[in-house]
């Protein structure tokens, strides 16, 4: 409200998405916020990662033939309740949990606040240039003694901008920024499900290789009577559409994954002892 802003509904599809991003950046806005997912949403696109990644947004112009390259200078916003996150989005995400502590929080006493209706008296233009000075002059204050950064802050590509961030709110006696990182990557259900699958497959076969076809039938389920057991409880990576994957598919998704760590397990990828097959094995850090 202070800077621009503009509210959005949010795309569930990649391509109406992307449509709104382009949308969005003919308009004059410093703030774009998504508001209101629905309870528990995944945010897990490639376009949202391309778009939080990248100094400049290109795409093809609604209504035109032509490309534009716009300088992607905005802060992207998303509300909601129980919202995780997926694929790289935990490392490149801040989050703000609110916790009122009670039913219904609309009906509680607003006596108690240092401004009640907080949300009717910010947009007020008299009371936004009063918040607006203020926060100058605290940025004065913080630049005249150097603009100090915290070291040690490490978010990705945006580690310049977390330090100095961060050195800003120490500066003011403010505290907790970026402490709740380990909570955003308990919340990435890509990091989740990788870490459980990789705890599981150690559990089973430890460290010995396998290829991609004989780890798909290990997690066949197993006839017990009249009863199906899955010998993986429910463990075993999926595919985008929740379903198992073929050997071909699993070869792949292995393969996209080797290297990486998940918690305290990595995929190690290789050749058979005859150099015709791929073989995974997984490795436990020993810490």
């Amino acid at each position: 409200m202070l800077y621009g802003q503009r509210v959005m509904n949010w795309a569930y599809a990649d391509e109406e998405l992307r449509k709104s991003i382009t949308a969005v950046f003919a308009e004059q806005v410093g703030v774009v916020i998504w508001d209101n997912l629905a309870e528990g949403t995944v945010i897990d696109s490639a376009v949202l990662a391309q778009l939080v990644t990248n100094g400049v947004w290109s795409d093809r112009q609604l209504g035109a033939s032509r490309n534009i390259a716009t300088v992607n200078d905005r802060l992207w916003m998303a509300t909601g309740n129980n919202l995780q996150v997926g694929g790289d989005m935990a490392s490149r995400t801040v989050r703000v949990h609110l916790d009122p502590d009670m039913p219904r929080p609309e009906l509680r006493d607003q006596t108690g606040f240092g401004i009640p209706h907080l949300d009717q008296w910010i947009t007020i233009p008299a009371n936004q240039l009063t918040v607006l000075w203020h926060l100058l002059v605290m940025v004065l204050d913080w630049t005249r003694q150097g603009a100090p950064k915290v070291t040690g802050l490490s978010m990705r590509q945006f580690t310049p901008w977390a330090q100095a961030l961060g050195g800003f709110l120490a500066h003011h006696g403010i505290d907790g920024f970026l402490t709740n990182a380990a909570e955003v990557r308990e919340i990435d259900e890509d990091e989740t499900r990788w870490r459980a699958f990789l705890t599981t497959w150690h559990e089973r076969h430890a460290g010995r290789p396998v290829t991609a076809a004989d780890l798909r039938r290990d997690a066949e389920p197993l006839h017990l009577g009249s009863d199906l057991h899955d010998p993986w409880d429910g463990q075993f990576i999926t595919t985008a559409a929740g379903r198992l994957p073929n050997p071909l598919q699993l070869g792949r998704l292995l393969t996209g994954q080797a290297g990486r760590w998940r918690g305290d397990h990595v995929i190690r990828a290789g050749r058979n002892e005859r150099g015709d097959r791929a073989v995974f094995w997984v490795e436990r850090h020993q810490g």
